[in-house]
């Protein structure tokens, strides 16, 4: 530790030499950042030995706060022939001859910044800067305050022993751009079941192979993938039953062919050759169904944010769930190894589909027929008496005797849609379900960048990388039946090949058509929103309005909700309040709902989607249902359009001029990266733009032939000389923003009568 003072204040600071453990070695292992406290101080990419010079002398406000970090830091990834390097070795009193190499263990030594000589330093930055303290035996961790933060080390490795091609998955960037990872599920099963040194040590010949690469392969399509960490005080088999919670799927050894085999809960079973167990082949018993109180209506996920490794929780809820039991009914899910919000999202919706339904339970006694049935095998069951046609079930315990095998039978999810009941006999009831159809309340686009930020964790959209975009599908249900829809895209695979696949299910969100025209104005406040379908907005929803091309839409945020009617704020984000007429289709949005296909895509891309619909009596048939294209847009790069735009003082509906001798367009500039957590009302004051954002002022007859444009506008006015109009009589004046030859979505448009 050293020390040094001046006349006014006396300056502490602390060197210490660390050598830390990480993990156990193993191939592929890779150091990817270290962090002192809750900074980072290293991020980059070693899978071999090196020396790091770090010097972030003011990390923690310099040498009159508590100072930052300077100093070594070598990184041992612990290899069978590892040496500990001399330098190091005389830390520890001892010698590369006689120091233990530390092998199977990656571990970081900090030192200090002592001119070394060691073949393990392959390069080492420009020689560091001064010596905020003296440490050149020791690494500099703090000025004036005595005490460590946490060194923590962020490394990367891929499961080994299947297809390395499939090992890691790509999630959602961090907030400063870093690519971030996840282990393939199957990959990490499949090792602690094969690995020698730490796992069960089981010969591959006794795995079905098979199925573990066709589970890797559909993890991978899922971007299903998982960041967890095993230690030895806890049992292997535990950490396996953990992966198997989170992506519900199962390992069980096969009566046929003697091997663990892995098997997926997934819909992916051709309903019509499921085996059936009716009265002819088995005895039923203890058939019953969930009552409503049994059932939950709002499922909570704790997840782990592979960014700041902290906790934290994403929720779904079913309203209709909640409607039918006058309030909520939580229940919760620890999925720790996921690392990021969107497929917390997608899980909590997985589990909340299997918690709001009341799905049948029974147990059948069967013949020997169904020997090498095992758990989590399907199976239909036609039961007249229950007026049962056609149910699937999936069986969760086999027990055999040496006649009969006994089956514990839960009604599968993934088969609802495929349920058939027979006619209970006589009686008034009409059944209400109605056969799915095709969408027609729907609006696909490109996100505005407030939208694509909030989907991929950003702080602000400044962090998005061009040309990176995300499609926006918002959808309506078409009757009162309607109970969701399965998303359908093209999906590459890693071998080029496309196929159409589910990409998740969505719900519908509140949909109404105008039944009278809505005017441009900057608040409007309607008393009733006749025809709504779906949640009414409450105070903070987004409200879309109109369909069709992007720049031909309109955003409204709910201000409240009260006993007057509903008050909106027109005109938000990218957009400007407009003139709709009778019929226009409006969309609730509620401000938490993700509206985006998590699927990062690239600006101008063509984007094809099936909207599988759902009802009570199924689902539509992929077959059946219509292609929707959209071709996606730079929206979320562009700059937001000027708000509070007026000609001579007025701001809606036509400008009378005519005793005019000039015009003064005035407008308030917006700032895209300030609106990504709060949206900016239409007459809100200016703000300043972007770096490089200047205004444009394009003046046209009302037939749209150009007149007069007025560009690099730095300001928030313009004084339109009427010599410049060209004699017109009536003009349309448009107030566009524009940054680096990007031009505004929407442009503020009003027409002046001269």
């Amino acid at each position: 530790m050293g020390g040094k003072a001046d006349s006014k204040i006396e300056i502490h600071e602390y060197t210490m030499a660390i050598h830390m453990g990480i993990c156990a070695y193993s191939e592929g292992l890779q150091l990817v950042a270290l962090k002192y406290g809750d900074k980072e101080i290293w991020r980059g990419s070693l899978t071999e030995p090196e020396t790091l010079a770090i010097e972030k002398r003011d990390l923690f406000g310099g040498l009159k706060k508590e100072g930052g970090v300077k100093g070594l830091a070598w990184w041992l990834p612990g290899k069978a022939d590892q040496v500990m390097p001399e330098t190091l070795a005389k830390k520890l009193g001892l010698t590369s001859a006689t120091c233990p190499g530390f092998r199977g263990l990656a571990s970081i030594f900090f030192t200090g910044t002592r001119e070394i000589l060691e073949p393990l330093v392959h390069a080492i930055a420009a020689p560091l800067r001064g010596t905020p303290a003296n440490n050149r035996g020791g690494f500099y961790w703090g000025a004036n305050n005595p005490y460590l933060r946490a060194v923590t080390a962020r490394v990367r490795r891929p499961s080994i022993g299947l297809n390395p091609a499939l090992a890691l998955i790509r999630i959602t960037n961090d907030s400063n751009g870093n690519q971030q990872w996840a282990s393939n599920p199957a990959h990490m099963i499949y090792e602690c079941l094969t690995n020698k040194l730490w796992g069960m040590g089981e010969n591959p010949a006794v795995i079905d192979t098979a199925t573990f690469e066709a589970g890797a392969q559909t993890f991978y399509n899922e971007g299903f993938g998982l960041n967890m960490i095993w230690t030895r005080q806890s049992e292997i088999g535990k950490f396996i039953g953990d992966i198997l919670n989170h992506v519900q799927a199962a390992i069980y050894v096969s009566p046929t062919t003697g091997k663990h085999t892995l098997k997926l809960l997934r819909g992916d079973y051709d309903v019509e050759a499921l085996p059936v167990i009716d009265p002819s082949n088995a005895k039923l018993s203890s058939f019953k169904r969930k009552a409503w109180g049994e059932l939950s209506n709002e499922v909570v996920v704790t997840m782990t944010n592979s960014e700041t490794g902290k906790q934290e929780t994403v929720t779904a809820q079913d309203l209709a769930g909640i409607a039918a039991e006058g309030g909520i009914v939580s229940s919760s899910q620890n999925y720790y190894g996921v690392s990021h919000q969107a497929l917390a999202i997608k899980l909590a919706e997985r589990d909340l589909a299997t918690m709001v339904n009341p799905i049948a339970t029974c147990e059948a006694t069967v013949s020997r027929a169904f020997w090498d049935t095992t758990a989590n095998d399907v199976v239909k069951v036609s039961w007249p008496q229950f007026n049962i046609d056609e149910i699937v079930f999936r069986v969760s315990e086999v027990n055999k005797g040496e006649n009969t095998v006994d089956l514990t039978l839960y009604e599968d999810i993934f088969g609802l849609d495929h349920a058939s009941y027979l006619a209970p006999g006589e009686t008034e009831w009409v059944n209400p379900s109605l056969p799915p159809t095709a969408a027609t309340y729907y609006q696909l686009g490109t996100a505005p960048a407030f939208m694509t930020a909030a989907a991929l964790s950003l702080s602000d959209p400044s962090y998005l990388v061009h040309p990176e975009v995300l499609s926006a599908v918002t959808v309506g249900a078409d009757s009162d039946d309607d109970v969701g829809y399965d998303l359908v895209t093209n999906v590459t695979d890693v071998n080029g090949t496309t196929t159409r696949e589910p990409i998740g299910s969505g719900a519908y969100r509140g949909t109404w058509a105008f039944l009278s025209g809505l005017n441009a104005e900057a608040e409007t406040t309607l008393t009733e929103l006749a025809g709504l379908r779906g949640a009414e907005p409450v105070a903070g929803s987004f409200v879309l309005i109109g369909t069709g091309a992007d720049e031909h839409t309109e955003i409204a945020t709910v201000q409240a909700v009260d006993a007057t009617g509903y008050h909106f704020n027109r005109g938000m984000l990218d957009t400007i309040p407009r003139d709709w007429p009778i019929g226009t289709r409006a969309f609730v949005i509620p401000a938490s709902a993700l509206v985006v296909d998590s699927t990062v895509r690239s600006a101008f891309e063509d984007t094809s989607y099936w909207i599988q619909t759902r009802t009570t009596a199924g689902q539509l048939e992929l077959e059946a249902t219509p292609q929707v294209n959209v071709t996606l847009s730079e929206r979320p790069y562009l700059p937001n359009r000027p708000g509070n735009v007026r000609v001579n003082g007025v701001g809606f509906g036509p400008v009378d001029a005519s005793a005019a001798t000039e015009l003064t367009v005035t407008w308030a500039n917006r700032n895209r990266i300030l609106e990504s957590t709060q949206a900016m009302k239409w007459t809100d004051a200016d703000v300043a733009g972007e770096v490089g954002q200047t205004s444009k002022v394009v003046v046209n007859t009302e037939a749209g032939a150009p007149i007069v444009t007025y560009a690099g506008l730095a300001g928030t006015s313009k004084v339109i000389p009427l010599a410049d109009l060209a004699g017109n009589t009536e003009v349309v004046i448009t107030v566009k923003a524009e940054r680096d030859g990007l031009q505004s979505l929407q442009g503020m448009r009003l027409l002046v009568q001269l």
